[in-house]
């Protein structure tokens, strides 16, 4: 699943928010979850682009899971989508202020594990943020993983 903003209607700000929190829910175990943010691309890199974390989703009814940003590393494997240096080793490949400004594209990936995936999306949000609120950054968007995502 993948969500684009236009120029003009840009995903929120969530630059003073530290973590992105999805509520959804799985059908079934499955280890090779990842969310994706940004359009960052390093030089190195052929078809890898924006940050990238693992996370588990709930089994059978709908959970939240928060992901701190520091989680989120641009170097990782384009075959397998495993990080191979993450944001805590090297500075570097944490998210950028431009893209937590903007994240621009926002992608949810079942890659680099065998097995079935059925995922249910309720909403994505930044958590974390200064002044103690949440931003919504998409809502109610997807019933499952192959539908089109809809946003608010």
């Amino acid at each position: 699943m993948t969500t684009r903003q236009g120029a003009s209607n840009a995903y929120p700000d969530v630059s003073a928010c530290t973590s992105l929190r999805l509520t959804l829910m799985a059908s079934e175990p499955y280890s090779g979850y990842r969310v994706s943010f940004g359009t960052i691309h390093l030089p190195e890199g052929r078809h890898a682009y924006g940050y990238k974390a693992d996370f588990d989703a709930p089994v059978g009814e709908y959970g939240e899971v928060v992901i701190p940003f520091t989680d989120f590393s641009a170097k990782w494997n384009e075959g397998t989508g495993d990080r191979m240096v993450s944001c805590r080793e090297k500075a570097e490949y944490c998210p950028d202020e431009d893209t937590l400004r903007d994240m621009e594209t926002i992608a949810i990936w079942g890659e680099g594990v065998e097995g079935s995936v059925r995922l249910s999306v309720k909403s994505i949000s930044a958590v974390g943020c200064s002044g103690g609120t949440s931003s919504p950054i998409l809502r109610d968007s997807v019933e499952n993983a192959e539908s089109t995502s809809i946003l608010n």
